[in-house]
């Protein structure tokens, strides 16, 4: 399940290329339909609360549940953190991808004294929730998931790629990765 599925990108790699089937929850109904088109066997097109709560969803289990960059606009990311655990088969896990306000982009803006808000990207104007590494684990800690293993994802991955460094690019990000990375991604399972 892809929750917060967006136009279905993922799923449809998914589906194309390890046979996965896919069900979504995305409130923005354009989305949602794209979703449909990109191979979901089915998509609720509600908010992530009132779709978890749905009458087709209810006795439904999953493998993996994804939340890929869903979390931070959540106005209660811990309750839903509580709920999406009585959607996993045993053994499953939950992906979960969050943006890191420690990054070096926002640390010297808020430096400066500022706190600028964007359409996209760490500084979103639609996020209601700011994480580092630490209240992020905190916040799974807190809610009853485990951390399997965390990967710390940046742009110096993909510029040292450009200019054929991707090692070094590497190397920094994962020598530093509160400071240089955009965002970090989780595999959790829920604690027994």
């Amino acid at each position: 399940m892809d929750i917060g599925c967006a136009s279905g990108y993922m799923g449809d790699f998914l589906i194309q290329n390890k046979g996965c089937e896919m069900w979504g929850i995305e409130p923005d109904s354009e989305g949602a339909g794209l979703s449909k088109n990109n191979g979901y066997a089915r998509v609720i097109n509600e908010s992530v609360e009132t779709g978890l709560a749905c009458d087709g969803l209810r006795d439904q289990k999953f493998d993996y549940i994804i939340m890929a960059d869903v979390l931070e606009h959540l106005v209660s990311p811990d309750g839903i953190l509580y709920k999406v655990g009585n959607f996993l088969k045993e053994g499953g896990k939950l992906l979960v991808s969050l943006p890191n306000v420690g990054h070096y982009s926002a640390r010297f803006s808020h430096l400066l004294g500022q706190w600028e808000m964007r359409d996209a990207g760490i500084m979103d104007r639609t996020h209601l929730h700011f994480y580092t590494l630490k209240t992020m684990k905190e916040l799974f800690g807190n809610t009853g998931w485990q951390v399997d293993s965390v990967r710390p994802r940046g742009d110096l991955e993909r510029w040292g790629k450009r200019i054929r460094m991707e090692k070094i690019g590497k190397l920094i990000l994962f020598s530093l990765p509160t400071f240089f990375a955009v965002q970090f991604v989780f595999v959790l399972t829920k604690e027994k």
